[in-house]
């Protein structure tokens, strides 16, 4: 199951990050509101940093080491590895 924020590579070659996004019945008298989880493909600075950081994701995932890589919230621009279940997963 995907959680916000989740870098995922979708199956055209290129990377996204799955957002939240909210739906609302606006006009409609109960106003329901509805979450879902899209993925929005990613710009070419990141699309070029995750596809150089891919063979060391598939080399750690080779031998068992669960790793994600997440977009740095601390430095804009670049990414991380991080070990064990994502921090983030619902």
């Amino acid at each position: 199951m995907a959680y916000d924020g989740e870098l995922v590579k979708m199956e055209n070659g290129r990377w996204a990050r799955y957002q939240q996004c909210t739906i609302r019945n606006a006009g409609h008298p109960d106003g329901d509101e509805m979450c879902f989880l899209v993925p929005v493909e990613l710009g070419e600075h990141y699309q070029d940093l995750l596809d150089a950081a891919e063979p060391s994701l598939q080399a750690y995932r080779a031998r068992g080491v669960e790793v994600h890589i997440e977009l740095d919230p601390s430095a804009p621009g670049k990414i991380r590895l991080s070990f064990g279940p994502p921090a983030k997963a619902h």
